[in-house]
């Protein structure tokens, strides 16, 4: 029997580990479960009739749900049950929500159910039986109370009772009643201190005693007296300041030790004195490392910019992975350097110093959303003179970079109070400043003249940048100066900064070799030469790199881009070079036409101008349409937007002459004789010539020859022969 007993205890070992916890919050826009797994998990989370089912790969688990309704209500989620043929858990929702799971840990999954409609192309709309693309969840329905009819109506007996019967009716239902509400009052008193209680337990609120004027007993308060919160006997509650918790960008709350406020670090600013108390308390009588002492070491000496010693410190006097992970990521960044595992991740939008350590410890290429600036340069103010002119330029430009440009105003003018009179990284700020905000003349003009080493390569790469956005060219002594610095920083932690500076500059210079060579590998660096290659780039260069490219390569690079190219080659009188960078259904179809006109093409025109009618370009339209032969179609074309004379011209190269009658007619009488008319008149013979006298008909045909050169050379300077004749 004993055997057995322990055999069944070892059983109920392995089921019981495979329980999974249920957590439950909410955080006002949205409902947060987390559910933390014995072990790691393959999971996936979809879509079912009811809302969206989470399905565990592996052996069947069961979740504890029994406490997922202490913190949220039914609003979002309405009911969470395990099916139990799959033994999936289902999440019934309620409301017009989606919802988005993350993985904290392998061992930590978060699903959070949001307002709104879900993201395009979430996989997690997918149904979970088949992976069908499902509808959005839509609100319940709720029946509304529909009005009472004949058959809902029921029979009053107390209306036909007599007196006695119905007075005995009303004293009983009055019983009944003042019971039911002895028993729902006591109830809810039960309940609501219950939930007190609980609220108490878990620092929610806290317990005072009642005021004298508040009463003390349950027999003292009036009859048919509403129950408040202060009205309990005994008990008086108040909710806590600060009870709601401060979150980083993904959720979860911000660490409590990352308020790492400099203020406190050092009672003096004599580092001697300060350190040297700080390492002889380290140790205690037994040379036994006191955890306490160890970060009060570790805090001095962050205090005054000694970060590798204060790591040192950290993973050498105390225990293995006890070492403060926010300190450690601090001392890289008082040393100036980008700690390699980032652990203020996604806390630049809590409200506290770390604000402030996540600001500076993200990378340089990323950018950073719901920056608290506020609380960054709250904590950048409290730090020591060396600590803000440490660390003052980088804040600044990156609140700047954020969009809040007004903290970084302040940043700026406390780094510049830090520092001495004089000092040209102000300077360089306030350039760093100027061409963020879109003015780089402004920032040219500001730079420092006087500056060396990293701050003279710093304002080296401001002016190219400057000069990038003006498209002006470099001097020969700025490009020389750059490729000194490359040389000298190699791959160091300024290489792509130097790249991109020299592609720039030589791309300004017009070396286009040289900046394909140096952008080479970096796309955006790439397509920022392509793009100076079609605003600046001479013909010559346009041939060597832009004809004959790689069509995937060529793909790649933005539509302004390849606009820009595709109109410099046509209007170089390259259009089958310009067909090719045009190939792609994005360009515009007015460039597309232009560019199947010049190549014969005018069908194709005719196609690319359809999408755009009846607002495509008349010109073009009609000049495809007299490409084909259609004149008459081109002169409908000009007469419908109301050009005349382009009318005019499509009917003669229609050889549809006017007749002096029709010129004469629609010439203007305030306006001058129409040429061709005048030319159409002079045809035919004069019969009064025939009987005049000899020099009398001579005299009058050196009249008319006169007058018909005369009109001929009016018409010939109106409408050239050639363009009479052939038309474009």
């Amino acid at each position: 029997m004993k055997l057995l007993l322990v055999l069944l205890i070892f059983l109920a070992g392995p089921a019981q580990a495979q329980s999974v916890s249920v957590r439950s919050g909410e955080h006002g826009t949205f409902t947060r479960l987390v559910f933390i797994f014995p072990t790691p998990v393959d999971w996936t989370l979809g879509r079912t009739p009811a809302g969206y089912g989470l399905q565990i790969t592996g052996p069947t688990l069961s979740y504890d749900v029994s406490s997922i309704y202490q913190k949220i209500s039914k609003d979002r989620l309405r009911s969470v049950w395990a099916d139990p043929e799959s033994g999936a858990l289902l999440l019934g929702i309620d409301c017009e929500c989606h919802a988005i799971p993350f993985e904290l840990t392998p061992k930590i999954l978060v699903v959070d159910i949001r307002a709104g409609r879900p993201p395009e192309g979430s996989s997690f709309e997918l149904a979970l039986a088949d992976g069908t693309k499902a509808p959005p969840i839509q609100a319940a329905q709720r029946p509304r109370p529909r009005k009472a009819t004949k058959s809902d109506q029921t029979y009053d007996w107390l209306a036909q009772a007599g007196p006695a019967q119905a007075q005995a009716a009303a004293d009983l239902t009055a019983a009944k009643t003042g019971m039911e509400n002895d028993l729902r009052l006591e109830d809810f008193r039960s309940m609501l201190i219950d939930e007190v209680g609980r609220g108490a337990t878990q620092g929610v609120v806290e317990m005072e005693r009642p005021s004298p004027t508040i009463a003390s007993s349950a027999d003292t308060l009036p009859e048919n007296a509403r129950v408040a919160l202060n009205e309990l006997p005994g008990i008086e509650i108040s909710t806590k300041e600060g009870a709601r918790p401060d979150l980083m960008v993904r959720g979860e709350v911000c660490p409590k030790a990352a308020d790492l406020t400099a203020g406190p670090w050092a009672a003096t600013d004599n580092p001697g004195s300060e350190l040297a108390q700080a390492r002889s308390a380290l140790l205690t009588e037994f040379d036994v490392p006191e955890p306490k002492m160890v970060l009060h070491a570790v805090d001095t000496h962050l205090y005054f910019g000694f970060g590798a010693e204060a790591r040192l410190l950290l993973t050498r006097f105390l225990p293995a992975g006890q070492a403060d992970p926010l300190r450690i990521g601090l001392s890289y960044l008082v040393d100036s350097e980008r700690p390699p595992e980032n652990p203020f991740d996604a806390m630049q939008s809590c409200d506290t110093a770390v604000a402030l350590w996540a600001l500076l410890a993200a990378p340089d290429d990323k950018t950073l959303f719901h920056v608290n600036g506020v609380a960054a340069s709250r904590t950048f103010l409290s730090l020591p003179p060396h600590l803000r002119s440490l660390f003052g330029s980088e804040v600044a430009k990156r609140l700047q970079r954020s969009g809040d440009s007004a903290n970084a105003e302040v940043v700026r003018q406390s780094f510049e109070r830090a520092v001495p009179v004089g000092d040209p990284t102000v300077s360089l700020l306030t350039a760093d400043q100027a061409l963020y905000s879109g003015s780089p003349i402004a920032a040219e003009a500001a730079l420092p003249t006087t500056a060396s080493g990293e701050t003279a390569m710093a304002a080296l790469l401001t002016l190219v940048e400057a000069r990038f956005q003006q498209r002006k060219p470099l001097e020969g002594n700025d490009i020389l100066t750059l490729e000194a610095f490359a040389f000298e920083n190699g791959s160091g932690t300024f290489k792509p900064q130097l790249d991109r500076a020299l592609s720039h500059g030589a791309a300004l210079a017009g070396d286009f070799k040289n900046a394909f060579s140096r952008a080479e590998g970096t796309a955006v660096l790439e397509q920022d030469v392509w793009m100076l290659l079609g605003e600046m780039g001479a013909e010559s260069q346009l041939l060597t790199f832009a004809v004959g490219l790689d069509p995937l390569r060529r793909a790649t690079l933005p539509l302004a881009t390849r606009t820009m190219i595709a109109k410099r080659l046509l209007d170089t009188g390259l259009p089958n070079a310009a067909s090719d960078w045009a190939q792609s259904d994005d360009i515009g179809a007015d460039l597309a036409a232009r560019i199947a006109l010049a190549n014969g093409d005018a069908r194709s025109a005719l196609r690319a101008l359809a999408t755009q009618l009846p607002d495509a370009d008349p010109d073009l339209v009609a000049a495809s349409y007299a490409a084909l032969g259609d004149y008459d179609s081109a002169a409908s074309t000009y007469q419908a937007a109301g050009d005349r004379e382009g009318a005019i011209r499509a009917q003669r190269w229609a050889r549809n002459w006017p007749t002096p009658s029709n010129s004469a007619a629609e010439a203007d009488e305030n306006s001058p004789a129409e040429p061709w008319g005048t030319v159409a008149n002079l045809i035919g013979t004069d019969e009064t010539q025939a009987s005049a006298p000899p020099l009398q008909a001579s005299l009058a045909q050196l009249g008319q020859s006169k007058a018909t050169r005369e009109a001929i050379a009016a018409l010939l300077q109106t409408a050239p022969m050639v363009s009479a004749m052939t038309p474009p």
